[in-house]
C-alpha cells in the first residue's frame, strides 16, 4: 500500500472515530428498588442544531403546572392550567432541567415502543392515535395523574422509567383491544386482566417488580413481590385507593385548593358508595395477574415468558370462545363475557405446549395456584 493510501485511511479512521466519540449522551438518574441508578443514554433523537428528530415523537413541550380544574367536577375530566417553558436542546443539558426531563421521557418512551414492536412483531400501530406524537412534560405536584401525552414530574425527582413504560403500555393495549382499528381482543375496557397483562410488560422491560418509584406516593407504589392474592379483597377497591391518596398527601389535604385535594373532592363527589366499595382499582388489582406472571418469569426467564404472554394475548379471543372445552361445566355461566384470568391461564398452557413442548406447564400451574386462582375448574392436557 502506498503512502497516500495509508494517509487517507488514517484520516478516514480519525474522522470515523471522532464521529463516534462525539455523539451526545446524557446521564440520567432514577430509582430502582430504592437504589439510585445512573444510566448514560444516547441523544441520537436530537439533531446537532438542537431539533427533535424522533421516529415516534413529533413535538416535545415543557410547562409548569399552575393548577388543575375538573369539568363537571369529574375526576377523569381534568384540565391543566400551565405556564409554558421554552426548551433549548442546542446547549449542554443540565441535570434536572426541563431539557433533562424531556430527553429522559423521549428516550424511555422510545425504548418502550421499540420493545412492544419487537415482541409483537410490529402488529401494534402506535400511530393509530396520532395525538400521542406530541408529548408535554411538566413540573407539578401530582405525578400520579400522568398520561401517555402529559407527564408530570416533581422537580429534582428521580422517577423510575417504569412510568414511561406503563404509559406506552396503555397505548399498546388500547390498540390491542380496539375492535375497529386494532386487534380486537375482548378485554371490554381497562379490566383487571387488561391491566395485569399490561403491567407485566412494564415490569419485564424495566427488569424489576416495582412500578412507579419517585412518582407515585410510597403507599401506592405497585410491587409484584408483595402478596397479591386472588380473589381480590377490599384493600383493592376504589375507596381504599382514595384513602391511600388522602394518607399520602397530608399537607396538601389541608389546602382545599391544592390539586390533590380538588381531585379527591371530585372523586368522592362522582363515585357512589356502591362504586367505591364494589369496584376494584384496576391498576392495583391488575397486580394479581402481573405478579403471577412475574414469578413465572423469574422461574423460566424473560425471553420465554415474554413470548408466552405475547402469543397468549394474540389468541385470547380463541381461548375465550373455547371455554366450553376447558372450563368446569357447572361454573361456566358465572364467567363474564370478556377475557378473564382463566382464558390467560389456559392460553399460557396451550402456548407452552406449542412453543416449548409443555416444559413449563408445571411452573405456570404452580404459580397460578399459589396466587389463589381456582385452577381446579380448568381441564387441560
Amino acid at each position: 500500500m502506498n503512502r497516500i493510501s495509508t494517509t487517507l485511511l488514517i484520516v478516514i479512521a480519525t474522522l470515523l472515530y471522532s464521529c463516534t466519540t462525539n455523539k451526545r449522551t446524557l446521564e440520567v438518574h432514577y430509582l430502582k428498588e430504592r437504589k439510585l441508578i445512573t444510566e448514560t443514554i444516547p441523544l441520537d433523537f436530537i439533531d446537532t442544531d438542537g431539533k427533535l428528530n424522533s421516529p415516534y415523537i413529533d413535538t416535545i413541550r415543557f410547562c409548569r403546572l399552575d393548577s388543575m380544574s375538573f369539568t363537571n367536577n369529574h375526576p377523569d375530566r381534568d384540565v391543566q392550567h400551565t405556564t409554558p417553558v421554552a426548551l433549548d436542546f442546542s446547549k449542554k443539558i443540565q441535570p434536572y432541567s426541563p431539557e433533562y426531563y424531556s430527553t429522559y421521557t423521549i428516550h424511555y418512551t422510545t425504548k418502550a415502543i421499540e420493545y412492544y414492536n419487537r415482541l409483537f412483531e410490529s402488529k401494534i400501530d402506535f400511530d393509530y392515535k396520532p395525538e400521542y406524537r406530541t408529548i408535554e412534560v411538566c413540573f407539578g405536584d401530582f405525578p400520579g395523574i400522568t398520561t401517555p401525552d402529559f407527564y408530570i414530574y416533581a422537580e429534582r425527582s428521580n422517577p423510575s422509567p417504569s412510568i414511561c413504560f406503563h404509559e406506552v403500555g396503555h397505548r399498546a393495549f388500547w390498540y390491542i383491544q380496539d375492535p375497529e382499528k386494532g386487534l380486537g381482543v375482548r378485554f371490554n375496557g381497562l379490566s383487571i386482566v387488561h391491566m395485569g397483562l399490561l403491567e407485566y410488560f412494564t415490569m419485564s422491560l424495566n427488569n424489576s417488580p416495582v412500578v412507579g418509584e419517585d412518582c407515585l406516593p410510597q403507599k401506592m407504589i405497585r410491587d409484584a413481590n408483595r402478596p397479591n392474592p386472588y380473589p381480590l379483597d377490599d384493600s383493592l377497591t376504589i375507596r381504599h385507593t382514595l384513602g391511600l391518596m388522602v394518607a399520602s398527601y397530608p399537607t396538601e389535604m389541608q389546602n382545599p385548593n391544592s390539586n390533590i385535594a380538588k381531585y379527591l373532592s371530585a372523586s368522592y363527589a362522582t363515585y357512589s358508595n356502591e362504586i367505591m366499595d364494589k369496584v376494584y382499582d384496576n391498576h392495583r388489582g391488575g397486580m394479581t395477574l402481573a405478579s403471577t406472571l412475574w414469578r413465572i418469569r423469574q422461574a423460566i426467564g424473560k425471553e420465554k415468558t415474554d413470548k408466552l404472554v405475547v402469543q397468549t394475548i394474540l389468541n385470547l379471543n380463541q381461548y375465550m370462545d373455547e371455554r366450553a372445552d376447558f372450563y368446569s361445566k357447572d361454573k361456566i355461566d358465572t364467567l363474564p363475557n370478556k377475557i378473564e384470568w382463566c382464558d390467560v391461564f389456559y392460553g399460557l398452557i396451550q402456548q407452552d405446549g406449542e412453543l416449548f413442548g409443555g416444559e413449563n406447564v408445571s411452573v405456570i400451574t404452580k404459580e397460578f395456584e399459589k396466587t389463589g386462582y381456582p385452577i381446579d375448574l380448568i381441564i387441560y392436557q
